[in-house]
């Protein structure tokens, strides 16, 4: 019996060993998993952190491309109303035209009438004078050339204002063909015209910002650096307690205008990796430029390298990811119109609350100023009031010694005036002193 329980415990003891063994290797390998879990979740924490900012951008370049969209419409409506303008005018002055040459043929006609008619009636008025004859004719004829020279001179004049119309027209249309084109020139055009076109992008967004050139921002400021170099910020905005904020705006689109033309999926990926590229150069070259490291800049250590165009900007967030953390590694942080208005309001919101505690600074010195001087004035009245109080004092005491007392010196005087002393102006008499009997 116990020959058949050894190989039944040993199966038993190796079946729970087996079952040991792959407990311990699903806990390692749950544990395996829920570590593995721990670490996913974590990478996808800050994607997810900025999901909301990625679709807020996302969400303001569909507005922007949508306003360029109805803008676009607005201008092909208002090119075909222009077209059709023009094609009115024209047909206006081809009718003139044809007037013109009616009148004329009229005339001709109407004239060899007139010539037929007064023929038949010099014939059959060969009684009659020359004179009386021909005087009607001249008038008529003087009254129908006046009529025909009127004639002319308005269909003149509404040559001369068709034609005006008409040159207008082309202006305008010569002006939207020359705006279209400096945009399409700013884009792919010489890089020294693409960067005024940024500067002027940066301007209209600074004047939108509600700072106000010269005290909160300035343009186009030069320095020199350690080297002598000349150093050109296209923008540099003041903050509070003497700190400054550059802005660059002098970054090449050229290949995101190969981009946005691009006719193959080749062509776009070759162009998209040279904007990214572009980008990274630009970002190389300002962390060479050190702007904050220029004296008569007190800068927060950090440049603000602006985009002028949304979707170049967004394009560039979304197919690099590392590009704003590279560059703000640099002391870099990329800016498109819209961040870029965003952060102006907020030093412009900086600003006013500077203001304002300024303003209440200069209140509560204004009012210690105040308080000192009410303390002085204080201290500058008591002192005359003493002195009154003693000249009053004074006053009493002299006023006593002339009218008070037996032997009073205004009574003396009054006693020699009785006496017969002359006076030229009557004295007073004291107060206990009654008035003389008259003899």
């Amino acid at each position: 019996m116990n020959m058949f329980l050894i190989p039944g415990l040993a199966a038993l003891a190796g079946a729970v060993l087996a079952a040991l063994v792959v407990w311990l290797l699903e806990r390692r390998r749950q544990a395996n998993l829920a570590l593995q879990w721990q670490e996913e979740k974590h990478q996808l924490r800050e994607p997810l952190a900025q999901l909301p900012l990625l679709n807020e951008q996302l969400q303001a370049a569909t507005r922007q491309q949508r306003e360029m969209e109805s803008r676009a419409h607005q201008l092909a409506a208002e090119k075909a109303r222009l077209e059709e303008r023009l094609a009115g005018q024209e047909e206006k002055l081809a009718f003139a035209e044809k007037s013109r040459e009616l009148l004329k043929q009229e005339f001709e006609n109407l004239s060899a009438k007139i010539f037929e008619q007064r023929s038949k009636q010099l014939q059959e008025q060969q009684h009659q004078g020359l004179d009386g004859v021909l005087k009607p004719f001249r008038e008529q004829l003087h009254d129908f050339r006046r009529r025909v020279d009127q004639i002319h001179s308005d269909e003149t004049r509404t040559q001369a204002t068709l034609m005006e119309q008409l040159s207008q027209l082309r202006g305008l249309n010569q002006q939207m063909h020359e705006d279209a084109k400096n945009l399409t020139d700013a884009l792919k055009g010489q890089v020294k015209t693409q960067g005024n076109w940024g500067e002027m992008i940066l301007e209209r967004v600074l004047e939108s910002s509600g700072l106000t050139r010269g005290r909160e921002y300035e343009t186009q400021v030069a320095f020199k650096d350690e080297s002598g170099q000349r150093r050109l910020p296209d923008a540099i905005v003041r903050l509070p307690e003497n700190k400054d904020v550059v802005v660059d705006a002098k970054v090449s689109l050229l290949a995101y205008e190969r981009l946005s033309s691009a006719s193959s999926q080749e062509e776009r990926e070759q162009a998209l990796r040279e904007h990214l590229a572009s980008l990274r150069s630009h970002i190389k070259g300002l962390d060479i430029k050190d702007y904050s490291g220029l004296e008569g800049i007190q800068s927060l250590d950090f440049v603000l390298l602006f985009i002028p165009i949304e979707g170049a900007f967004m394009v560039a967030m979304e197919q690099d990811s590392s590009l704003y953390t590279d560059a703000f590694a640099r002391n870099i942080v990329l800016v498109s119109p819209t961040t870029l208005l965003v952060t102006l309001r907020t030093i412009q919101n900086i600003w006013r609350y500077e203001y304002q505690n300024r303003n209440a600074l200069d209140i509560a010195d204004r009012a210690g100023k105040i308080c000192d001087q009410v303390s002085l004035i204080d201290e500058s009245l008591g002192d005359l009031g003493d002195k009154l109080n003693k000249a009053h004092n004074a006053w009493e005491t002299t006023h006593s010694r002339l009218t008070q007392g037996r032997g009073n010196l205004l009574r003396q005087a009054n006693q020699l005036m009785d006496l017969g002393a002359k006076a030229r102006r009557a004295l007073p008499r004291a107060d206990d002193e009654d008035e003389p009997a008259s003899s």
